[in-house]
Order: structure tokens, then C-alpha cells, then sequence
């Protein structure tokens, strides 16, 4: 009887988006007024943009990071933040 292998969960779940960037090329493109003016002021702070989401058929979703890499917060398409919790520890060490 074969026993199962260790499953590497990090290997499988590490890059879901393939081979697009984290932060796309044209940005300025995908964001609306209000994100953009958000992402101006939050980064006068020394928040940086961590990354972007773009599932299919949806709003793209607008990640940023404080300088400590810490905390992290998504940018709505009306320009308004909020906590953002679903961010995998060891992506971005």
C-alpha cells in the first residue's frame, strides 16, 4: 500500500495569478479617480501598493502595505479604505 506523500501546499497556492505581475503595467489604467487619489495619499505616508487582484467579471481590488509591512489595506473603487485580512505572512518577506 502506497502511502500518500506530503502535499507542499506553498508550491501549489504560491503564484494562483500565472504569470501576471502582482502590480500590472498600465495601473493608472485600471484604477478609478477616487483610487488613485487614495493611493497619491496614502503613499505620502509611506504606504506602497502591494499588489492588485483582478478576478474575472469583478472590480479589481487595490492592496497597500504600511512601511512595516505589517498591515494592509484595500482600496474600494469609491476611494475608501478598509482593513484587508487575507494576505498569505510569508509572500512578501
Amino acid at each position: 500500500m502506497n502511502s500518500p506523500a506530503a502535499l507542499s501546499t506553498h508550491s501549489a497556492t504560491s503564484e494562483r495569478r500565472g504569470r501576471q505581475p502582482a502590480v500590472p503595467d498600465q495601473l493608472e489604467n485600471l484604477l478609478s479617480f477616487e483610487q488613485s487619489v487614495t493611493l497619491t495619499a496614502k503613499s505620502q505616508f509611506g504606504w506602497t501598493l502591494a499588489f492588485v487582484r483582478r478576478p474575472l467579471f469583478q472590480d479589481i481590488e487595490v492592496v497597500i502595505q504600511n512601511p512595516e509591512h505589517t498591515q494592509f489595506m484595500s482600496i474600494e473603487q469609491d476611494g475608501s479604505t478598509k482593513p484587508f485580512y487575507n494576505v498569505r505572512g510569508g509572500d512578501f518577506r
